[in-house]
């Protein structure tokens, strides 16, 4: 039950940052609020990696770990730059689709799940979808194009990161994190170079990116720890409905106008979620 608690935690705390993220990628540049929310993130984590007082383990399964930060950071420029030009609530469940890699790679692993958690798996996949149908796919067409590629190139960095950070973790899940996030500032460097995009931001915006950089951080260190007690198909399912947080947000928040179809996809989520917690 820890797990699901856990991955849930992860699930609203991406929720949460992929809905500001998004939001602050409208009017500045998605390198941009990485960079920021990256450098306050790694200072969290590297936090409580300094708190516990642990050396990093020298075993080369950490390493696993920078995969997991090129994959990560990759999607998550991706979608910040695919929200903010499209639809919240179209992009971030198409992003999420992605964790059918970590499902199937989990299955071909070994991982027993039985016939309820099956069904929970299967309801939460389908409400990520259902929750990524736009309103009217015939007069918005124009919307549910645009960031459309960003999105899968999304859903397949995240599936990654779920596969990667599973290996990782096992050994240590807060130096892998902490790792991951380093990762993360050495791959935005060099973009940062070559980019060259504006590092100006407003004092209005940087308390939002600094909570932005360390919901996110916190979020895939709770990640991190439900891997080293729960089973990869589960765990990566439940941390990746983080849309149904995003679509809420952007309903209450920007008025986004949703169809039924969507709702259901939410509650068909947290249906899966509530048949994960099934006990084996």
């Amino acid at each position: 039950m820890l797990s699901i608690t856990l991955s849930l935690t992860a699930c609203l705390g991406w929720g949460l940052a992929d809905f500001l993220g998004g939001l602050k990628s409208r009017h500045l540049p998605a390198l941009t609020v990485l960079i920021y929310a990256n450098f306050f993130g790694s200072l969290t984590i590297g936090a409580i990696v300094l708190l516990r007082g642990v050396l990093m383990p020298l075993n080369p399964e950490l390493l696993w770990a920078v995969l997991g930060g090129l994959s990560g950071i990759l999607a998550m420029l991706m979608l910040y730059q695919g929200l903010s030009v499209g639809s919240m609530s179209i992009i971030a469940p198409l992003s999420a689709s992605g964790v059918i890699l970590p499902v199937l790679w989990g299955l071909i692993m070994g991982e027993s799940l039985g016939l309820v958690r099956s069904l929970g798996i299967a309801a939460a996949i389908c409400g990520v979808f259902c929750a990524s149908r736009e309103k009217d796919p015939f007069s918005q067409a124009k919307r549910l194009t645009r960031g459309l590629h960003l999105a899968l190139g999304a859903a397949l960095g995240f599936g990654l990161f779920f596969i990667f950070m599973d290996r990782a973790s096992e050994v240590d899940p807060y130096w892998a994190t902490l790792i991951m996030r380093i990762t993360h500032g050495l791959f935005l460097l060099p973009l940062l170079f070559f980019a060259r995009p504006s590092l100006r931001v407003d004092h209005s915006d940087l308390p939002g990116i600094v909570f932005l950089g360390t919901v996110d951080a916190l979020a895939g260190f709770a990640y991190a720890l439900a891997t080293t007690i729960g089973l990869l198909s589960i765990v990566s399912v439940v941390g990746s409905l983080y849309p149904a947080a995003t679509v809420i947000l952007s309903t209450l928040i920007l008025h986004e106008r949703q169809q039924a179809i969507q709702y259901l996809g939410v509650v068909l989520a947290l249906t899966g979620v509530v048949l994960l917690s099934y006990p084996a």
